[in-house]
């Protein structure tokens, strides 16, 4: 796993909005911060989390390496039963392979983060613009803080479900488009390095 950068999340409440009296503003940025922090607090408790198996699966993963290479060196004695060591032998290898399936797995832990951070970013730019009155109206800062956050993504399905849903297209709709579209392409399995 990677690690990602700690990112502080600012209070996001401008002064000029954080009197006592209720605005739709103020509430809408104080929701945004609620589920900006709440995603922070779901990230750092599975990075937690993550670190400690794929920890446990690394080490595994070297002690069946140290185990097979203990039963290659077996080999040489006479009074081994060859049927015994090439079922051990056979064992380690089944076992390895399912090892590095499972360390693979854990890669959809690094989109996961990848796409939380990116919602995160976008919240609190979000947030930023809703706060700034002049900003608020202006269709310019609209546009800017789209493509700031278009920019931000590094997959492209991110970039092309983003299109759609600016485009106008229902989520529900353009979900079920780039579900087809992952799977006609048979990219399900891929590992995605980014």
């Amino acid at each position: 796993m990677t690690d990602r950068p700690v990112q502080k999340i600012a209070n996001q409440i401008p002064s000029q909005l954080s009197g006592s009296d209720w605005s739709q503003v103020r509430e809408t940025i104080v929701m945004l911060n609620l589920a900006t922090a709440q995603i922070e607090y779901s990230m750092t408790d599975g990075d937690e989390s993550i670190d400690v198996l794929t920890e446990s699966f690394t080490s595994m993963s070297s002690g069946i390496s140290s185990i097979a290479k203990a039963i290659e060196s077996f080999s040489t004695y006479s009074d081994i039963d060859p049927l015994l060591h090439k079922e051990v032998k056979q064992q380690c290898t089944e076992l390895s392979g399912e090892m590095q399936k499972s360390i693979i797995a854990f890669q959809f832990y690094d989109k996961l983060v990848q796409r939380l951070s990116h919602i995160r970013n976008s919240m609190s730019n979000l947030t930023a613009l809703i706060g700034d009155e002049e900003s608020l109206h202006s269709v310019e800062a609209w546009k800017t803080l789209q493509a700031v956050i278009r920019d931000s993504y590094t997959m492209e399905e991110d970039k092309q479900l983003f299109d759609a849903i600016l485009a106008g297209e229902p989520i529900i709709e353009a979900l079920r488009k780039l579900a087809e579209k992952k799977k006609t392409a048979g990219t399900d399995d891929e590992i995605e390095l980014f």
